[in-house]
């Protein structure tokens, strides 16, 4: 474990790199970022390295915002404070700042996207960086958590049947039926306790274009799609353990994947399996809720689902997958084309014609009185979520908090299911504010015209017409999701999707650093070097220089590469040039291909040979994709995967 003065070494001379980067770019200002590296020290002097990780990313959400409105006004926040009182521009990095804003704050007409962009930078470098929360921070995030459960409407008779009855949806619920629970909203109205909406007439629009997308997807069938296990961790099995032998299978899982035909390879092994009562247990298992590192100062909740319910779940999401992808539906979404959203946010911060939604905590306020009024019209698609889903959780992680409770929510982080289905709720609201606004009638043509207007969503990332924005969020806020103001940016020269940040058609994303370097921990090596080309091919050469010394000191095995090569390894440094490393060479004559010995990445994995039924079903399961693999991945593994750096023949670059 690394000590809390190593970190602060590591940040102070990363941020004192990029300010060197930013002298040379702007040498007027150098006595200026001087200044700022010695206000830095002072400040983690009495603040910790907290200030890093906290209090600086919190002013880049704050200038953020500030810029998409046009004017900086104060944060409150410690050493962002003005030089004098009439200014509200601080001292913290003052030189950048008034390149973009003038010195009373507002937003320069000639401001300097390169500047603002080294700003962003200085401010969020290390916003990233992978420490432990705390115990009493995540002890918050549940608490958190169960308060947004609180929240939530209760679910129907239909999601919380008995295992020995079951129930079917009814197909006559509406978004315009009134939202049960007490929920505090700001559209909550004082007098009546009953939430309002200042346009009714457009939950009976989104329940049409929920319905109309409905029919698109069309009817669900879990024979016509796949099912595998995902990369995560399950409830039910510690890993080292074989994932095609299902210990339990419930019987409302049952009742839409038959074990018999889901479970195991084919009717023999399932009829011996019922001769020697070796059936999996049928009583329903519970998600555990992990927290997984996301800030220092807040955790992310997931919940890890059981491992049958977690293998049925991918049929669902190869459903998702493959009917929005071949239907009217990919010219709003898109999975493996995430870029396509940030192409539309860096036009839109040009043209300011659209703007860029963002939500927050959005699986946890999904609910089932969500999902069953956006998929009322498909009975075999509600009863194959329903089946799959977690309908209780248990953690471990606060000792205040109950152990276990039900879900009111229809699924959280961990669920396969989960990203594609807020997608598509969020699709609906949007395109349903969209032909609201400009009072169009819901029908195929007015839904395709809403595509050429381009809007577009990934998960809770919505971009839409200015027109409709206003009104999405009004809706979105009715029903119970919580829309994230600092990073919502509706008007203005500033937008944000899917990792892409843009102002004025201006690229400003910033690169950030992940781990700090350690030869214990190979995988903060592997980090460290692409982190390292990515500040190359952004022009922070001196940052980049610094973390490739700083990994030095830990592996000097490391080779240079050319751009774009794929090969592991440090891309070349026009500013600060290294000396390369002297490696031996040998011509390959199977391969007809020069070769050096130098460092590569290993990820290295014992398995155990699956037996029997279960290594039967591995086979039918993954062999037909791997089955030109030199290297068997059949079996399980016995351990996780370790990462090392490791010293072999590697194909010399061109």
């Amino acid at each position: 474990m690394l000590e809390q003065n190593s970190y602060v070494e590591f940040v102070l001379g990363t941020l004192s790199a990029l300010l060197k980067d930013c002298a040379e770019q702007y040498p007027d200002s150098t006595k200026e970022f001087e200044r700022d590296l010695e206000r830095l020290s002072s400040a983690v002097k009495h603040h910790g390295i907290g200030f890093f990780l906290d209090s600086m990313p919190a002013f880049r959400k704050h200038l953020d915002k500030c810029i998409s409105n046009g004017r900086l006004t104060s944060s409150g926040l410690t050493h962002f404070g003005p030089v004098h009182r009439r200014e509200t521009v601080p001292r913290l990095f003052r030189g950048l700042t008034l390149r973009v804003f003038d010195r009373y704050g507002t937003l320069r007409t000639d401001a300097d996207p390169h500047a603002l962009r080294c700003l962003r930078q200085l401010l969020g470098v290390v916003r990233k960086l992978r420490l432990d929360c705390g115990l009493q921070n995540r002890r918050k995030a549940v608490k958190e958590f169960f308060d947004i459960e609180s929240e939530i409407p209760n679910p129907s008779k239909f999601w919380v049947q008995d295992e020995k009855e079951d129930v079917d949806p009814d197909g006559t619920v509406s978004f315009a039926d009134p939202i049960p629970g007490n929920t505090p909203l700001p559209l909550f109205d004082s007098h009546s306790h009953v939430r309002t909406l200042n346009h009714p007439g457009l939950l009976h629009t989104l329940q049409q274009v929920a319905d109309l997308i409905c029919s698109t997807l069309g009817e669900f069938d879990p024979y016509a799609y796949r099912t595998k296990h995902g990369p995560g961790a399950v409830t039910d099995f510690k890993f080292g353990n074989d994932k095609y032998h299902f210990r339990s299978w419930s019987q409302r899982l049952d009742r839409v994947y038959p074990y018999s035909d889901f479970g195991v390879a084919n009717f023999s092994l399932w009829a011996d399996n019922v001769l020697e009562k070796k059936l999996p247990d049928d009583k329903d298992q519970p998600a555990k809720l992990a927290a997984v590192p996301k800030t220092i100062t807040k955790p992310r909740l997931i919940a890890v689902e059981s491992v049958s319910g977690q293998w049925c779940q991918q049929t669902l999401l190869d459903f998702f997958s493959t009917r929005i992808s071949a239907t009217l539906l990919s010219s709003f979404i898109s999975f493996r084309k995430q870029e396509l959203n940030g192409a539309l946010a860096l036009r839109a911060s040009h043209e300011q014609s659209h703007a860029t939604i963002d939500l927050s905590n959005a699986s946890d306020r999904v609910s089932c009185w969500h999902i069953e009024r956006l998929f009322r019209r498909s009975g075999r698609l509600l009863h194959a979520m329903r089946a799959t889903r977690a309908r209780w959780l248990r953690q471990d992680i606060c000792r205040h908090t109950s152990k276990y409770a039900n879900i009111r929510k229809y699924s959280t982080m961990g669920n396969a299911t989960t990203f594609p289905v807020q997608s598509l709720f969020f699709l609906s609201a949007a395109v349903a504010c969209e032909l609201y606004a400009h009072k169009r009638r819901v029908c195929f043509r007015e839904v395709q015209a809403c595509a050429v207007r381009q809007i577009r969503v990934f998960g809770d990332d919505i971009i839409t017409p200015n027109t409709s924005s206003g009104l999405l969020v009004e809706l979105l806020q009715y029903l119970g999701l919580k829309v994230n103001d600092s990073k919502t940016f509706e008007h203005g020269l500033f937008k944000e999707s899917c990792g892409v940040d843009a102002f004025n058609g201006q690229d400003v994303t910033t690169v950030s650093v992940m781990d700090v370097p350690h030869r214990t921990k190979p995988g903060s090596i592997v980090s460290t070097v692409d982190v390292h080309n990515n500040l190359i091919k952004s022009g922070y050469f001196r940052t980049a220089d610094y973390l490739r010394r700083y990994a030095e000191r830990q592996s000097r095995k490391i080779r240079d590469v050319m751009h774009g090569s794929g090969s592991f390894g440090w891309y070349p440094n026009p500013i600060c040039p290294s000396q390369p490393l002297t490696l031996r060479e040998k011509f390959c004559k199977d391969t007809q291909t020069r070769l050096v010995y130098a460092a590569h990445v290993v990820v290295k994995q014992q398995r155990h040979t699956a037996e029997g039924s279960f290594g039967v079903l591995q086979y039918f399961t993954e062999a037909p994709k791997r089955i030109t693999s030199a290297v068997s991945t059949l079996g399980y593994p016995l351990r996780r995967a370790q990462v090392r750096l490791g010293l072999g023949w590697v194909p010399l670059n061109a």
